[in-house]
């Protein structure tokens, strides 16, 4: 039986699991309506997070099962929120069209059951990054929607910190040498570092309170160590692509590089002697059986296939190929498993639009409102992220924080980009405040104390 399955067993079973939700679900509801938006998105990355940990039993198979209904909240706070709202390219709606498309590719499965739950949740993700693209219409919006993330990783990183305080030997309990927080995945753990290391590294350099900084680092410092101890090589990576524009205004900055040095040896230090052996080995090596399983998907799989996917058959499993006994490690060929090139070729076209989009949006960063660092580690994060579906599904899982930025970047720079096409940079996303500074190319090395704070 699937987890997923298990789960909703568990749930169905004892409906007091909910309990917690409908607690959060009441609170929400008391809070004014301009801090809605802003609490949702705080929440969310702990709540996804819990439901990555399978070792904490019921309260993970809540959290997982209810994980659609934060991304409810995101879309009617969204809706509700006070203030201008950004036009909506209609380009945008392939995202919800198709993942209302998916749910009948995988309708007749013998496990339709859970996928169906996944396919609903992913299209309220898609509906969710929508509806909250449209209420960045200023620079300060979009700064506001990182800030919110980035304390609800601080959040999130509680959870498996604290697996690794309380128990170290059973945070690596299967004895393969990696770091496996409350049961969770490595690598699916993996992808809350991912995200938290250049969201917290943003915040360090963007920040004004200069008395934050060391501590930011100490968090920065505790995502590197945490995702190291998971020895996930696609991790490492996407964590090197989203930071590189931290990395390279670190360079010029030697004191707080200095700084920063000192903490992350100290937390590495520590962290590491807090277990017995770590697989890092692994990130050195390129051995994957990826390959393998691609070919017999495309042999066994996609051949017979090739236009509807798993569309009106049965006896076949949503999540992987009988003939492969795995998932296809990618989310480009589980696409293309589960929808044939009716799913694949559309979501294929918004990755090179976004790709595009974003690129042309980093190109023209000077002339638009705020930091424009922002813009280069949002482009970067979203680069990392397209890399890694590569190699892992994720990237269109609802179960993952991960995957509902995606969608957000990728919608608010088709957005921007498309506004700077149509009518200069000058409209497209500007700031509340006037920014100048003397020397364009140094621009990404200041402070921009000038910015409101929006903590």
């Amino acid at each position: 039986m699937d987890r997923v399955d298990i789960y909703l067993e568990i749930v169905l079973g004892q409906p007091l699991l909910l309990l917690p939700v409908v607690v959060l679900i009441g609170i929400y509801a008391v809070v004014p309506k301009e801090k809605k938006l802003f609490l949702a998105l705080v929440v969310l990355v702990p709540w996804i997070t819990i439901a990555r940990c399978q070792g904490l039993g019921e309260i993970a198979a809540a959290a997982k099962l209810s994980c659609g209904g934060a991304y409810l909240l995101i879309a009617l706070a969204s809706l509700a929120h006070p203030g201008q709202k950004r036009s909506t390219p209609i380009v945008l709606w392939i995202y919800p069209a198709m993942a209302f498309i998916w749910i009948f590719m995988i309708w007749s499965t013998e496990d339709a059951t859970v996928g169906v739950v996944l396919r609903i949740q992913w299209l309220l993700v898609t509906l969710a990054s929508i509806f909250l693209v449209k209420t960045i219409v200023v620079y300060e919006d979009f700064l506001r929607i990182i800030n919110a993330l980035t304390i609800g990783c601080f959040v999130a990183l509680l959870i498996p910190l604290s697996a690794l305080l309380m128990d170290p030997a059973g945070a690596f309990a299967r004895g393969i040498g990696r770091f496996e927080p409350h049961g969770a995945n490595p690598n699916q753990i993996g992808m809350l570092f991912a995200l938290s290391a250049p969201l917290i590294g943003l915040a360090m350099m963007v920040w004004k309170r200069n008395s934050l900084r060391p501590v930011l680092i100490g968090l920065l410092s505790l995502s590197i160590g945490m995702a190291l101890l998971t020895a996930s090589r696609m991790t490492a990576l996407s964590i090197i692509f989203a930071t590189l524009p931290i990395i390279l205004v670190l360079t010029k900055r030697p004191m707080i590089t200095v700084l920063g040095l000192i903490i992350v040896a100290a937390v590495l230090t520590t962290l590491l002697s807090m277990v017995e052996s770590v697989s890092l080995d692994r990130l050195g090596s390129l051995e994957s059986g990826r390959t393998e399983i691609w070919s017999v998907y495309a042999k066994e799989d996609f051949i017979r296939r090739p236009l509807f996917g798993l569309l009106g058959t049965s006896g076949e499993s949503y999540f992987a190929s009988h003939a492969v006994g795995q998932h296809p490690h990618s989310a480009w060929f589980s696409m293309m498993y589960q929808g044939g090139l009716i799913l694949l070729l559309p979501m294929m076209a918004m990755v090179a639009y976004s790709t595009v989009a974003s690129y042309g949006v980093w190109k023209n960063r000077y002339y638009l409102g705020g930091n424009p660092l922002v813009y280069s580690v949002m482009f970067m994060l979203l680069m990392a992220m397209y890399l890694q579906g590569f190699f892992n599904q994720v990237v269109y899982y609802p179960t993952y924080t991960w995957s509902f930025i995606h969608v957000v970047l990728a919608g608010l720079f088709i957005s921007v980009w498309i506004d700077i096409q149509s009518g200069g940079t000058d409209t497209a996303l500007p700031s509340m405040f006037d920014y100048v500074e003397e020397d364009l190319e140094e621009e990404e090395f200041q402070d921009f104390s000038k910015l409101r704070d929006s903590l």
